[in-house]
Parts: structure tokens; C-alpha cells; sequence
């Protein structure tokens, strides 16, 4: 019997293998693991649930879980060639332990922090341009709008470098863009170059959170998955929630232009620390962590150290890990991907919900210096305390819900089919196992929303305004998880650019709101506006129940049309 293990993203995203194929393209797929002409047939199955685990062929596929090895096991060379000469052996699917795993969540929340950050750190200092530059809010949002506007395209992009050519470099390489972008910022002296210069920060810094998913999903398998996604989706964004109290604080202190030196100047340390120490984890590249990269930008001069060669194997990598699937590069992926309908429908509330964020804490900013609050910078600064702590826990607190979800639902599921309840050859829903955990709090979303529209338009009292920003933020980081997760299953060869995806659709619509906010708001009020808004979120969450039902159908049909394509082109051939 001859083990190989499956790119996890071989066949079609879906995972779905057909159930006709000829033994040539057999022969092909396996050919990498070293399964020969001997195997003329097979019988197909399904592949669904983790499909991250070890397949046999010996005329059948069937599945055996990838076991996590505990740091223990690993002590020594000596002791993996041993485990290896045995028949049992079982390469681990990531060298991290639990606890470097939480490691990397730190280190990449230090990296995109940043992006997420440079927005709101801007908005206590709007009026200062406004002043400077003799503008009039109109203008002075564009600003604002380009950044967005960029956080969303930049991505769609530089996912897909960093999916063909390593998360490292591009992680690094955008860093160092940021940090001149800023320094630039920080001397301008016209209004049309900080335009410019906004637009080349976002670009550099923006692509870092869907890298931030992707390289998560290099080492986490779906049953921890929520919750390791939804920790660096979330913490990374928690810049757009305290950034403007940060950005107070300095706009108070000195001007606006600190707050571009500290941008700078804080992005530069993280870059210097992660040139030391922030590693490759792309599959196609260093497969569970055990194989050196290639390519000199892709090492961590961290690794050069004997404790950690000796801890990720390099003297005797696990090569049966390395990912054969290297995606090519193709600027339109992530489009072709955003076209696919159960996608859309998926991300449209987690979208709706951002853009209503960022509305909420530019609102924050502008509505609570005129009457009939006349707060100074630095109190309002204070005032977005509720906000980011709210997005906090919604971070944290959603990604092991979805998880346990996702245990629950997949451990029913198993049991159904063994009992023959359901047919064998029926996938598991991952749309339902993600996507049902978010709609509780997809509803209190509505309410909170425009609970803060009507307040804040109205003039009540400042806690009932910081008590439904709290719940805003919540479920706004709550649906980002959810979403960026979703994706992270349904693309694991190619997360970064299944991540840009909903960096597109939530930056996109948070820009396009951001640009019309003040024409609306002066024509229809804050509270009609964001009424409005709303309207639209409340028709999104019911539309997320057709890709909960269908979504799993539709991909299996595509996947078996992109089948007979296949087939029909080799027999022409």
C-alpha cells in the first residue's frame, strides 16, 4: 500500500473528486507521491469534513487523520528517523506546537495591525487638514476614501504573489512600503500629495490581513481552524477601533503630521523584527515547517540557529508534506472567485457590517465635537474605548464558537452516515457549519446600528451611544471572523487570495458609503443614513440562508462540469 498525502486544494476548492476518470489523469495526480502505473482503477469517494488528513490507494481512497505530533515527539533527529523507518509514521501536518501557533497569531497582528490601523488613527485630525489646507469635509474625506479604496484592491493582487511566491516577502516588502509611504505623509505640504501618498500607504500595508488569514490556514487544520483565524482577523482590525484614541492623543500633544511619524516609526520596529523572525509557512514552500526554503527573502535568519533547525527537522524534512498544488499566478483569481454566488451571498452581511463600523467610528469622531457634546480630542479619543473592546471579545469569543459548531456539526454528520441515514456520497456542509453560528449576532448587528444612528442624531445621552458601539464592534469582528474562516476552508492552497476577496467587498462598500457619508447624512440625517444601511443588512442575512442550503450543490456542480471539460480535452488530445 502506497500513503500520499493530498494537496489541499488538488482537484477544485470544493474537494470533490469525480466519479469516472480515465488512468492516465489518475496516473498524473498521483505521480508526485510516487503511486505508479500499477494502479489502473480506483473507487471515488467524496472527500469532505477534515480534508486535511493522509489518503491509501490501494484501489480505494480512504482517509486516516493527520495525528498533531506534540513537541515532546520532537526532540532529536535520531528520534523522527526512527518514528520514520517505522510502518506507522505519520508526518505531522504543522511542526508548531499550540503555543507557537499563538506565537504567529502575535507576530502576524504586530505586522497587519498597521493596515488597519492607518485609517482610523486619521480621523481626529481631519479637521486639522481642514483647517491647514482650507478645504471643506468633502475633500478632506477623499482622503479617507482612497485608503479604503486601496485596502480593498491592493490585496486582490499581492494575495496572489504571496500564494505563489511565499508570505514572507510580501509581508516584509509591504511593510517597507508603508513605512516611506508615512514618512512622506508626515513631511507633505499639499493637499493633493497626502492623496497620493494615502493611496501608496494602503497599497504597501493593506494586503497583510488577507496574508494574515492565508498564512494561518498553512498551519491550522479546520477543527481549530475559527479559532486561530478569528483571533488574527480580529486583532489585526482592533487598530480600526483604538487608533483614533491614539490618533487624539498625538493630534492633541503636537499635530497631525506625529501621527505619521508614529506610524512610521512603529511599523519600522515591527519590520525589524520581522526580518528576524518572522518565517515562511507556505505549504508549497517549506511544507509542515520541516523543509529550508529555497530562496533566501523567504528564510527567517531566526532559523539559522541550531535549537531551531534541530526543532523543524531540517537535517530530515518531511518532503511527503510539501504541497505539489503551486497555483500560478492569475490577477483575476480572486474576481472569479468573488463571482461565485454562494461567495457573495456569504460575504455581503460581513461587508455591510464593516462599512457600518467604519461609518459608526468616523461618526464617533465628527458628531461628538459639535453640539451638543463640544468634547475635546482627547475625550472623544477615550470615547472609542467601547468600540474596540467590543471588538476584542467578538474576535476571540467567535472563533471557538464556530469551532465548537463545527465539531458538533461535523461529529453528527459522521455519525449519520455511518448509520446510512444520509448517502455515502454526501458532503459535508461547510457553508451550514460556519455560516449559522454568525447569524444571531448578524440580527443584534441591526439593531445596534441604528440604535447608534438615531442616537447619535438625536442628541442622547454619550453612554447609550458607547453601549451600542460596543455592540456594533462585536458583531462587525464577529462576522469578519466568521468570513475570512469560511473562505480559509473552502481555498487552503490559495487562502490569501480567497481572503483578498472580502478585503475587496468590505473595503469596497466602506469606501463607496464612506464617499457619499456626508451628502447623506446632510440630506437624510445620520439617523436616515444609517437606517438605510441597515435596510440593506437585514435583506443580507436572510440572503445568507441560500448558500447555506444550496452553496454545497452548486460547487459540486461546477466541479463536475470542470470534470467532463477535462476528460472531453483529453480524450480530443
Amino acid at each position: 500500500m502506497t500513503e500520499y498525502q493530498r494537496p489541499r486544494d488538488s482537484l477544485d476548492s470544493a474537494n470533490i473528486y469525480s466519479e469516472q476518470s480515465s488512468t492516465t489523469s489518475l496516473e498524473k495526480q498521483l505521480e508526485p507521491y510516487g503511486v505508479g502505473k500499477e494502479v489502473k482503477d480506483y473507487t471515488y469517494g467524496v472527500i469532505n469534513g477534515n480534508g486535511d488528513g493522509i489518503y491509501k490507494v490501494d484501489g480505494t481512497l480512504s482517509r486516516t487523520q493527520t495525528r498533531e505530533v506534540e513537541e515532546s515527539d520532537l526532540e532529536s533527529a535520531d528520534d523522527v528517523k526512527t518514528i520514520k523507518d517505522s510502518q506507522e509514521y505519520v508526518a505531522p501536518y504543522t511542526l508548531f506546537s499550540y503555543s507557537q501557533k499563538w506565537i504567529m497569531v502575535g507576530l502576524l497582528t504586530m505586522c497587519g495591525f498597521w493596515s488597519s490601523l492607518g485609517s482610523p488613527i486619521y480621523y481626529p485630525a481631519l479637521r486639522q487638514l481642514e483647517k491647514q489646507f482650507d478645504i471643506d469635509e468633502n475633500l478632506v474625506n477623499v482622503t479617507v476614501v482612497v485608503y479604503l479604496l486601496f485596502q480593498g484592491i491592493s490585496p486582490t493582487v499581492c494575495g496572489g504573489l504571496a500564494d505563489i511566491y511565499g508570505r514572507r516577502p510580501v509581508i516584509l516588502f509591504g511593510m517597507l512600503v508603508y513605512i516611506v509611504a508615512s514618512i512622506a505623509l508626515a513631511c507633505a505640504n499639499s493637499y493633493g500629495v497626502i492623496i497620493f501618498l494615502r493611496c501608496l500607504q494602503s497599497c504597501g500595508i493593506s494586503p497583510i490581513i488577507a496574508i494574515s488569514s492565508g498564512c494561518v490556514g498553512d498551519f491550522t487544520m479546520k477543527a481549530e481552524r475559527g479559532t486561530f483565524v478569528g483571533a488574527v482577523s480580529g486583532l489585526v482590525l482592533l487598530g480600526q477601533a483604538f487608533g483614533s484614541l491614539i490618533g487624539a492623543a498625538l493630534a492633541a500633544a503636537w499635530d497631525w503630521r506625529a501621527i505619521f511619524w508614529f506610524l512610521a516609526i512603529g511599523a519600522g520596529c515591527c519590520l525589524f523584527v520581522g526580518i528576524l523572525v518572522l518565517p515562511e509557512t507556505k505549504r508549497t514552500i517549506v511544507g509542515n515547517m520541516s523543509i529550508k526554503p529555497k530562496n533566501i527573502i523567504n528564510r527567517a535568519p531566526i532559523f539559522l540557529l541550531k535549537s531551531f533547525q534541530k526543532r523543524f527537522k531540517y537535517d530530515n524534512p518531511d518532503y511527503e508534506t510539501l504541497d505539489q498544488n503551486k497555483p500560478k499566478l492569475n490577477l483575476l483569481a480572486p474576481f472569479t472567485i468573488i463571482c461565485q454566488p454562494e461567495i457573495v451571498l456569504s460575504l455581503l452581511p460581513g461587508g455591510l457590517q464593516f462599512a457600518l463600523w467604519t461609518l459608526m467610528l468616523s461618526s464617533i469622531s465628527s458628531e461628538l465635537a459639535i453640539e451638543p457634546y463640544n468634547y475635546k480630542l482627547i475625550i472623544i479619543g477615550v470615547c472609542y474605548l467601547p468600540a474596540g473592546m467590543g471588538g476584542l471579545l467578538g474576535s476571540l469569543i467567535t472563533g471557538r464558537v464556530i469551532d465548537i459548531y463545527y465539531k458538533k456539526s461535523l461529529k453528527k454528520f459522521d455519525a449519520m452516515k455511518e448509520a446510512k441515514e444520509i448517502p455515502e456520497d454526501k458532503q459535508f456542509n461547510i457553508f451550514k457549519a460556519r455560516l449559522l453560528p454568525a447569524l444571531p449576532q448578524n440580527f443584534i448587528a441591526v439593531a445596534a446600528f441604528i440604535l447608534f444612528g438615531w442616537c447619535v442624531d438625536k442628541g442622547l445621552k454619550v453612554e447609550s451611544i458607547l453601549i451600542v458601539s460596543f455592540f456594533g464592534s462585536y458583531c462587525a469582528m464577529s462576522t469578519l471572523s466568521t468570513s475570512s474562516t469560511l473562505l480559509v476552508d473552502l481555498y487552503p492552497g490559495k487562502s490569501s487570495t480567497a481572503t483578498s476577496c472580502f478585503n475587496f467587498i468590505r473595503c469596497s462598500l466602506s469606501a463607496m458609503f464612506m464617499g457619499c457619508f456626508a451628502k447623506m447624512k446632510g440630506s437624510i440625517t445620520v439617523g436616515g443614513t444609517f437606517t438605510l444601511i441597515v435596510g440593506f443588512l437585514f435583506v443580507a442575512n436572510f440572503l445568507v440562508m441560500i448558500p447555506v442550503m444550496y452553496g454545497m450543490e452548486w460547487r459540486q456542480k461546477r466541479a463536475n462540469k470542470a470534470e467532463l471539460k477535462a476528460q472531453s480535452t483529453m480524450e480530443a488530445n
